[in-house]
C-alpha cells in the first residue's frame, strides 16, 4: 500500500473543512471560487469567538494551539485545493520556512499560514481578498 502524498493529505484536510463548515456553521462548501467567501465568513466567526485581551483570556478559554493548527490545515487546505484545482500547482513542504504550501516552480503560496494570520489579526487578513489577488496572479497556468 502506497503511503499518502502531501496532495492526498491536504485534499483530506479540505474535505474535513467541508464537513466542519456544514456541521458547525451550516455552510456548504463546493470548491467554487464563491465558496472561499464562505470560508472568510467562517474565519470571521472564529476570530470573533476568541477571547480578547488579558482579562478575556484569563476568564474564557480559547481554542488550544493544536485546535488552531487543525483549523488552519483544514481551511487552508480547502482554499489551497480550490486554487490547485483552478490554477494547478502541487502541495509540498517548503524546507526554508518548514511550512506546507502550494508550489509551482520557484513560486510558493501558503494558505494554511494565511488562515493562521486571519485568526490572529482579524479582518486585515481577509481571505476573500487574498484569494481574489492570488487568482489574478499569472503564477501558474
Amino acid at each position: 500500500m502506497t503511503p499518502p502524498t502531501i496532495n492526498d493529505m491536504m485534499s483530506a484536510y479540505a474535505e474535513d473543512a467541508v464537513d466542519f463548515a456544514r456541521q458547525r456553521f451550516g455552510i456548504s462548501l463546493d470548491y467554487s471560487h464563491a465558496s472561499v467567501e464562505q470560508v472568510e465568513s467562517i474565519a470571521a466567526k472564529l476570530f470573533q469567538s476568541q477571547p480578547k485581551g488579558f482579562v478575556g483570556k484569563l476568564f474564557h478559554k480559547g481554542p488550544s494551539e493544536e485546535e488552531i493548527q487543525t483549523i488552519c490545515k483544514m481551511l487552508g487546505g480547502y482554499i489551497g485545493e480550490v486554487l490547485r484545482r483552478t490554477k494547478g500547482a502541487e502541495w509540498a513542504i517548503n524546507q526554508e520556512f518548514s511550512a506546507i504550501g502550494l508550489q509551482n516552480g520557484e513560486t510558493w503560496l501558503f494558505p494554511p499560514a494565511k488562515i493562521h494570520k486571519r485568526l490572529a489579526n482579524g479582518a486585515e487578513d481577509n481571505l476573500w481578498s487574498y484569494f481574489r489577488v492570488v487568482l489574478d496572479q499569472p503564477w501558474v497556468r
